[in-house]
């Protein structure tokens, strides 16, 4: 009995001193760095870009649409975007020519039928336990006549694009399924893909 209790201490010893060595293979990435910028992360005073990005100038109205990232991805912005952040309950400079009324007018493109749509679920309470109020499987849906509270704050999902160059290999090919995704949406029609 002692003698298995001596071997598989003797084990565990062999076992944690191997998996604790902090030695990196030459493709490893330090938890002290920041991924591809070679700067350690616990430096406040380094400067982690040799050059700041440039994000765009040309004024709403007058950019190019971006194609997107992927089908269905939130588009980029194209335009300067200084004065416009942060976005709070009373400031939403985007609302001005993205919303569907105002559109024709500014020429913008419309904020999509999704973000008029309520996806959350509702709560019941069972047992004094609240319990979400759906389906398993279906994608609970409900129209709202204004904006959804879940997608005023514009800049959680789009941001400006910068004027950057990263070498980073990349072997990503964007597909689309219609040439019209390439710079627009059908995402509140495919919501439930995938879902079942």
């Amino acid at each position: 009995m002692i003698k298995k209790i001596f071997i598989t201490g003797i084990i565990a010893v062999f076992l944690l001193n191997s998996c604790g060595k902090n030695e990196l293979d030459d493709d490893s990435v330090s938890d002290l760095t920041l991924g591809i910028i070679k700067s350690d992360v616990m430096n406040d005073n380094e400067n982690l870009l040799e050059e700041m990005p440039q994000y765009s100038m040309t004024p709403p109205g007058t950019s190019e649409k971006i194609e997107r990232a992927f089908e269905n991805a939130p588009p980029l912005i194209p335009h300067m975007t200084t004065g416009f952040f942060p976005i709070t309950t009373n400031n939403n400079i985007c609302l001005s020519c993205h919303m569907p009324d105002k559109v024709a007018k500014s020429g913008a493109v419309s904020i999509p039928e999704s973000h008029f749509t309520d996806y959350r679920p509702k709560l019941k309470k069972v047992n004094g336990k609240y319990e979400v109020d759906a389906e398993e499987g279906k994608v609970v849906s409900e129209k709202l006549k204004k904006l959804s509270p879940a997608r005023y704050v514009c800049s959680q999902c789009h941001v400006p694009q910068a004027n950057i160059t990263v070498d980073i290999k990349n072997n990503f090919e964007r597909v689309f399924r219609d040439e019209a995704l390439k710079t627009g949406s059908n995402l509140d029609k495919v919501m439930d893909e995938g879902v079942k």
